[in-house]
Protein backbone atom coordinates (compact mmCIF):
# COMPACT_ATOMS: atom_id res chain seq x y z
CA UNK A 1 0.00 0.00 0.00
CA UNK A 2 1.04 3.61 -0.36
CA UNK A 3 0.27 6.92 1.34
CA UNK A 4 -3.27 6.87 -0.01
CA UNK A 5 -4.15 4.06 2.40
CA UNK A 6 -1.45 4.29 5.07
CA UNK A 7 -2.14 7.96 5.79
CA UNK A 8 -5.26 9.34 4.10
CA UNK A 9 -7.62 6.36 4.33
CA UNK A 10 -6.36 5.42 7.78
CA UNK A 11 -6.95 8.94 9.07
CA UNK A 12 -10.51 8.84 7.70
CA UNK A 13 -11.17 5.38 9.19
CA UNK A 14 -9.78 6.46 12.57
CA UNK A 15 -12.04 9.51 12.68
CA UNK A 16 -15.07 7.40 11.74
CA UNK A 17 -14.13 4.99 14.55
CA UNK A 18 -14.32 7.77 17.11
CA UNK A 19 -10.80 9.14 17.42
CA UNK A 20 -10.28 12.89 17.72
CA UNK A 21 -8.66 14.77 14.86
CA UNK A 22 -5.39 14.96 16.82
CA UNK A 23 -5.36 11.27 17.73
CA UNK A 24 -6.31 10.22 14.20
CA UNK A 25 -3.38 12.29 12.92
CA UNK A 26 -0.99 10.61 15.35
CA UNK A 27 -2.13 7.17 14.21
CA UNK A 28 -2.03 8.00 10.50
CA UNK A 29 1.32 9.81 10.58
CA UNK A 30 2.83 6.95 12.60
CA UNK A 31 1.63 4.58 9.90
CA UNK A 32 2.89 6.59 6.92
CA UNK A 33 6.29 7.27 8.48
CA UNK A 34 7.05 3.55 8.23
CA UNK A 35 7.47 4.02 4.48
CA UNK A 36 9.27 7.34 4.90
CA UNK A 37 12.19 6.52 7.18
CA UNK A 38 14.79 5.03 4.84
CA UNK A 39 17.77 6.62 6.59
CA UNK A 40 18.47 7.36 10.26
CA UNK A 41 18.65 10.73 11.92
CA UNK A 42 21.51 11.39 14.30
CA UNK A 43 20.41 12.78 17.66
CA UNK A 44 23.24 14.96 18.93
CA UNK A 45 24.16 17.29 21.74
CA UNK A 46 23.91 20.86 20.45
CA UNK A 47 26.95 21.98 18.40
CA UNK A 48 29.70 24.00 19.93
CA UNK A 49 29.78 27.73 19.37
CA UNK A 50 30.47 28.68 15.78
CA UNK A 51 29.92 25.19 14.36
CA UNK A 52 27.47 24.46 11.56
CA UNK A 53 24.70 21.91 11.52
CA UNK A 54 25.65 21.15 7.93
CA UNK A 55 29.29 20.50 8.71
CA UNK A 56 31.18 17.22 8.60
CA UNK A 57 33.50 15.55 11.07
CA UNK A 58 34.89 17.83 13.70
CA UNK A 59 32.02 20.28 13.45
CA UNK A 60 31.42 20.28 17.19
CA UNK A 61 28.55 17.76 17.30
CA UNK A 62 28.57 15.07 19.95
CA UNK A 63 26.41 12.26 18.51
CA UNK A 64 24.33 10.29 20.99
CA UNK A 65 22.45 7.74 18.85
CA UNK A 66 20.67 7.17 15.55
CA UNK A 67 16.92 6.91 15.06
CA UNK A 68 15.32 3.80 13.59
CA UNK A 69 15.01 2.90 9.91
CA UNK A 70 11.71 1.28 8.91
CA UNK A 71 12.04 1.13 5.12
CA UNK A 72 14.90 0.43 2.75
CA UNK A 73 15.23 -1.02 -0.73
CA UNK A 74 18.52 -2.85 -0.23
CA UNK A 75 16.95 -6.19 -1.10
CA UNK A 76 20.23 -8.08 -1.13
CA UNK A 77 20.92 -7.43 2.56
CA UNK A 78 19.53 -10.17 4.84
CA UNK A 79 19.55 -7.74 7.77
CA UNK A 80 17.05 -5.55 5.92
CA UNK A 81 14.68 -8.49 5.48
CA UNK A 82 14.94 -9.39 9.15
CA UNK A 83 14.88 -5.92 10.72
CA UNK A 84 12.66 -4.02 8.29
CA UNK A 85 10.62 -6.07 5.84
CA UNK A 86 9.27 -8.82 8.08
CA UNK A 87 8.19 -6.75 11.12
CA UNK A 88 6.91 -3.71 9.20
CA UNK A 89 5.89 -4.74 5.67
CA UNK A 90 5.75 -8.52 5.21
CA UNK A 91 4.44 -10.24 8.35
CA UNK A 92 4.59 -14.00 7.72
CA UNK A 93 1.18 -15.62 7.38
CA UNK A 94 -0.62 -18.90 6.69
CA UNK A 95 1.61 -21.14 4.55
CA UNK A 96 -1.14 -23.66 3.83
CA UNK A 97 -3.61 -21.05 2.65
CA UNK A 98 -1.02 -19.38 0.42
CA UNK A 99 0.13 -22.71 -1.04
CA UNK A 100 -3.44 -23.58 -2.02
CA UNK A 101 -3.60 -20.49 -4.27
CA UNK A 102 -0.35 -21.11 -6.14
CA UNK A 103 0.16 -23.00 -9.38
CA UNK A 104 3.21 -24.71 -7.92
CA UNK A 105 1.40 -25.46 -4.67
CA UNK A 106 4.31 -24.29 -2.58
CA UNK A 107 4.71 -21.17 -0.44
CA UNK A 108 7.57 -20.56 1.95
CA UNK A 109 7.29 -20.07 5.71
CA UNK A 110 7.73 -16.32 5.21
CA UNK A 111 4.76 -15.82 2.85
CA UNK A 112 2.28 -13.05 3.68
CA UNK A 113 -1.46 -13.75 3.85
CA UNK A 114 -4.23 -11.22 4.43
CA UNK A 115 -5.44 -10.81 8.00
CA UNK A 116 -3.16 -13.60 9.24
CA UNK A 117 -3.31 -14.76 12.88
CA UNK A 118 0.19 -13.42 13.50
CA UNK A 119 -0.67 -9.99 12.05
CA UNK A 120 -3.80 -9.87 14.20
CA UNK A 121 -1.81 -10.78 17.30
CA UNK A 122 0.65 -7.97 16.62
CA UNK A 123 -2.17 -5.46 16.11
CA UNK A 124 -4.08 -6.55 19.21
CA UNK A 125 -0.92 -6.28 21.30
CA UNK A 126 -0.44 -2.72 20.05
CA UNK A 127 -4.06 -1.82 20.78
CA UNK A 128 -3.67 -3.19 24.30
CA UNK A 129 -0.82 -0.75 24.96
CA UNK A 130 -3.17 2.17 24.11
CA UNK A 131 -0.09 3.84 22.63
CA UNK A 132 -1.24 5.65 19.48
CA UNK A 133 2.24 5.47 17.94
CA UNK A 134 2.36 1.69 18.40
CA UNK A 135 -1.15 1.41 17.02
CA UNK A 136 -0.23 3.36 13.88
CA UNK A 137 2.85 1.22 13.31
CA UNK A 138 0.94 -2.03 13.79
CA UNK A 139 -1.84 -0.84 11.48
CA UNK A 140 0.72 -0.24 8.73
CA UNK A 141 2.00 -3.80 9.06
CA UNK A 142 -1.52 -5.21 9.32
CA UNK A 143 -2.80 -3.30 6.27
CA UNK A 144 0.16 -4.47 4.22
CA UNK A 145 -0.90 -8.09 4.71
CA UNK A 146 -3.67 -7.39 2.17
CA UNK A 147 -1.49 -5.61 -0.38
CA UNK A 148 1.55 -7.88 0.01
CA UNK A 149 -0.25 -11.22 0.22
CA UNK A 150 1.48 -14.07 -1.64
CA UNK A 151 4.83 -12.28 -1.39
CA UNK A 152 7.45 -12.41 1.34
CA UNK A 153 10.10 -10.08 2.69
CA UNK A 154 12.85 -12.47 1.65
CA UNK A 155 14.75 -12.69 -1.62
CA UNK A 156 13.43 -16.09 -2.67
CA UNK A 157 11.94 -18.02 -5.58
CA UNK A 158 8.32 -17.76 -4.46
CA UNK A 159 8.41 -14.01 -5.24
CA UNK A 160 9.38 -14.57 -8.89
CA UNK A 161 6.90 -12.96 -11.27
CA UNK A 162 9.12 -13.14 -14.36
CA UNK A 163 12.15 -15.42 -14.52
CA UNK A 164 13.77 -13.10 -17.08
CA UNK A 165 13.42 -10.00 -14.89
CA UNK A 166 16.69 -8.16 -14.16
CA UNK A 167 15.37 -7.42 -10.67
CA UNK A 168 15.75 -9.77 -7.71
CA UNK A 169 12.76 -11.81 -6.53
CA UNK A 170 12.60 -9.90 -3.25
CA UNK A 171 9.39 -8.59 -1.76
CA UNK A 172 7.15 -7.51 -4.63
CA UNK A 173 9.97 -5.83 -6.55
CA UNK A 174 9.25 -7.76 -9.76
CA UNK A 175 5.60 -6.71 -9.51
CA UNK A 176 6.75 -3.13 -8.95
CA UNK A 177 3.96 -0.91 -7.57
CA UNK A 178 1.12 -3.13 -8.77
CA UNK A 179 0.14 -4.39 -5.29
CA UNK A 180 0.18 -0.91 -3.72
CA UNK A 181 -2.11 1.13 -6.01
CA UNK A 182 -5.68 0.95 -4.66
CA UNK A 183 -7.32 1.35 -8.08
CA UNK A 184 -5.22 -1.09 -10.08
CA UNK A 185 -6.42 -4.36 -11.60
CA UNK A 186 -3.53 -6.67 -12.47
CA UNK A 187 -2.64 -10.34 -12.89
CA UNK A 188 -0.49 -12.52 -10.67
CA UNK A 189 0.75 -15.33 -12.91
CA UNK A 190 1.98 -17.37 -9.95
CA UNK A 191 -1.59 -18.09 -8.86
CA UNK A 192 -4.22 -20.55 -10.11
CA UNK A 193 -6.58 -19.30 -12.82
CA UNK A 194 -9.45 -18.44 -10.48
CA UNK A 195 -7.14 -16.26 -8.36
CA UNK A 196 -4.94 -14.64 -11.03
CA UNK A 197 -6.89 -11.40 -11.48
CA UNK A 198 -6.18 -9.06 -8.60
CA UNK A 199 -8.52 -6.15 -7.95
CA UNK A 200 -6.69 -4.02 -5.44
CA UNK A 201 -9.82 -2.05 -4.56
CA UNK A 202 -11.44 -5.24 -3.27
CA UNK A 203 -8.43 -6.04 -1.13
CA UNK A 204 -8.12 -2.53 0.22
CA UNK A 205 -11.82 -2.26 1.12
CA UNK A 206 -11.56 -5.51 3.08
CA UNK A 207 -8.52 -4.15 4.90
CA UNK A 208 -10.37 -0.92 5.68
CA UNK A 209 -13.37 -2.82 7.02
CA UNK A 210 -11.28 -4.95 9.37
CA UNK A 211 -9.31 -1.97 10.62
CA UNK A 212 -12.55 -0.09 11.25
CA UNK A 213 -13.84 -3.02 13.31
CA UNK A 214 -10.68 -3.15 15.39
CA UNK A 215 -10.67 0.60 16.03
CA UNK A 216 -14.37 0.73 16.87
CA UNK A 217 -13.90 -2.13 19.32
CA UNK A 218 -10.95 -0.27 20.83
CA UNK A 219 -13.21 2.75 21.38
CA UNK A 220 -16.14 0.61 22.57
CA UNK A 221 -18.29 1.67 19.64
CA UNK A 222 -20.52 -0.33 17.33
CA UNK A 223 -19.27 -0.96 13.80
CA UNK A 224 -22.78 -1.60 12.47
CA UNK A 225 -22.28 1.34 10.08
CA UNK A 226 -19.19 -0.28 8.54
CA UNK A 227 -20.70 -0.51 5.06
CA UNK A 228 -21.35 3.24 4.98
CA UNK A 229 -17.75 3.96 5.99
CA UNK A 230 -16.17 1.60 3.46
CA UNK A 231 -18.59 2.44 0.62
CA UNK A 232 -17.05 5.90 0.36
CA UNK A 233 -13.61 4.36 -0.03
CA UNK A 234 -14.86 1.78 -2.51
CA UNK A 235 -16.35 4.55 -4.66
CA UNK A 236 -13.03 6.36 -4.59
CA UNK A 237 -10.94 3.29 -5.42
CA UNK A 238 -13.18 1.25 -7.67
CA UNK A 239 -16.10 3.39 -8.76
CA UNK A 240 -16.75 6.48 -10.82
CA UNK A 241 -14.02 8.48 -9.09
CA UNK A 242 -11.32 5.89 -9.80
CA UNK A 243 -9.44 8.01 -12.32
CA UNK A 244 -6.05 9.68 -12.30
CA UNK A 245 -3.07 8.80 -10.17
CA UNK A 246 -2.80 8.56 -6.40
CA UNK A 247 -1.38 12.05 -6.00
CA UNK A 248 -4.44 13.51 -7.68
CA UNK A 249 -6.63 11.73 -5.14
CA UNK A 250 -5.23 13.59 -2.14
CA UNK A 251 -7.71 16.40 -2.74
CA UNK A 252 -10.60 13.94 -2.40
CA UNK A 253 -9.49 12.97 1.08
CA UNK A 254 -8.65 16.54 2.07
CA UNK A 255 -11.90 18.07 0.81
CA UNK A 256 -14.45 15.25 1.10
CA UNK A 257 -13.07 13.41 4.14
CA UNK A 258 -11.55 16.37 6.01
CA UNK A 259 -8.11 14.76 6.25
CA UNK A 260 -5.20 17.20 6.76
CA UNK A 261 -2.60 17.17 3.96
CA UNK A 262 0.43 15.04 4.73
CA UNK A 263 3.75 16.84 5.28
CA UNK A 264 6.81 14.60 4.87
CA UNK A 265 9.22 14.48 7.83
CA UNK A 266 7.09 16.92 9.84
CA UNK A 267 7.90 15.25 13.15
CA UNK A 268 11.65 15.21 12.51
CA UNK A 269 11.63 18.84 11.42
CA UNK A 270 9.42 19.78 14.36
CA UNK A 271 12.08 18.36 16.66
CA UNK A 272 14.68 20.67 15.10
CA UNK A 273 15.97 18.33 12.42
CA UNK A 274 18.31 19.60 9.72
CA UNK A 275 19.04 17.45 6.69
CA UNK A 276 22.55 16.53 5.56
CA UNK A 277 21.59 13.60 3.33
CA UNK A 278 22.63 13.62 -0.34
CA UNK A 279 19.17 12.52 -1.44
CA UNK A 280 16.16 14.76 -1.63
CA UNK A 281 13.18 14.90 0.70
CA UNK A 282 10.98 11.82 0.36
CA UNK A 283 8.09 11.95 -2.06
CA UNK A 284 5.29 10.16 -0.19
CA UNK A 285 3.52 9.32 -3.47
CA UNK A 286 6.53 7.49 -4.88
CA UNK A 287 8.09 4.26 -3.67
CA UNK A 288 11.28 2.34 -4.32
CA UNK A 289 9.30 0.04 -6.61
CA UNK A 290 9.47 2.46 -9.56
CA UNK A 291 11.12 0.40 -12.29
CA UNK A 292 13.67 2.97 -13.48
CA UNK A 293 14.04 4.94 -10.29
CA UNK A 294 14.99 1.78 -8.42
CA UNK A 295 18.24 1.46 -10.34
CA UNK A 296 18.90 5.20 -10.14
CA UNK A 297 18.43 5.35 -6.38
CA UNK A 298 19.82 1.97 -5.35
CA UNK A 299 23.33 3.17 -4.61
CA UNK A 300 22.14 6.18 -2.60
CA UNK A 301 19.62 4.16 -0.64
CA UNK A 302 22.22 1.47 -0.05
CA UNK A 303 24.41 4.05 1.66
CA UNK A 304 21.65 4.68 4.18
CA UNK A 305 21.73 1.04 5.21
CA UNK A 306 25.45 1.24 5.89
CA UNK A 307 25.63 4.39 7.95
CA UNK A 308 24.43 7.29 5.79
CA UNK A 309 22.44 9.90 7.70
CA UNK A 310 19.29 11.78 6.78
CA UNK A 311 20.26 14.62 9.09
CA UNK A 312 20.80 15.71 12.67
CA UNK A 313 18.40 16.56 15.46
CA UNK A 314 19.48 18.35 18.66
CA UNK A 315 18.84 16.33 21.80
CA UNK A 316 16.92 19.22 23.34
CA UNK A 317 14.45 19.23 20.45
CA UNK A 318 14.18 15.46 20.26
CA UNK A 319 13.34 14.89 23.92
CA UNK A 320 9.60 14.85 24.45
CA UNK A 321 8.84 15.21 20.73
CA UNK A 322 6.44 13.14 18.66
CA UNK A 323 9.47 11.84 16.77
CA UNK A 324 10.97 10.48 20.00
CA UNK A 325 7.71 8.78 20.94
CA UNK A 326 7.43 7.28 17.46
CA UNK A 327 11.00 5.95 17.55
CA UNK A 328 10.43 4.35 20.93
CA UNK A 329 7.30 2.72 19.53
CA UNK A 330 9.30 1.42 16.56
CA UNK A 331 11.71 -0.35 18.90
CA UNK A 332 8.84 -1.82 20.92
CA UNK A 333 7.00 -2.99 17.79
CA UNK A 334 10.13 -4.60 16.34
CA UNK A 335 11.04 -6.31 19.62
CA UNK A 336 7.53 -7.69 20.00
CA UNK A 337 7.57 -9.01 16.43
CA UNK A 338 10.98 -10.63 16.93
CA UNK A 339 9.71 -12.35 20.06
CA UNK A 340 6.65 -13.70 18.24
CA UNK A 341 8.64 -14.79 15.20
CA UNK A 342 11.05 -16.68 17.44
CA UNK A 343 8.19 -18.39 19.26
CA UNK A 344 6.67 -19.46 15.92
CA UNK A 345 9.97 -20.70 14.51
CA UNK A 346 10.16 -18.09 11.74
CA UNK A 347 12.93 -15.90 13.16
Amino acid sequence: MNIEFHYYALHYISRCAGFSQADASTIAISSQMVDECIAPWEVSISPLSGSSVHGGAGNGFAPLFHTHVTQNYVFWDEAVAKNIYQPFHFIPGDVGAASALRLDGHASRFVVTADSPLAREILIAALNTRNLYRIGLALHSYADTWAHQNFSGEAEAQNTMDASSPFPAAGHLQAMRNPDNPRLVWKDGRLKDSFKEIRNADRFVKAAAMIYRFLCTFNRRSFADEIFVTDRLEELWGGAKAVGDSAARASDYIIDFDVPPYTPEAWAMGAGGRTISPFSSPDPWRTGYDRLAWLKDAATKASSAFGGLRGRIPEAGYKGSAFEYWNKAVAEHRDFCFSLFKQRGIA
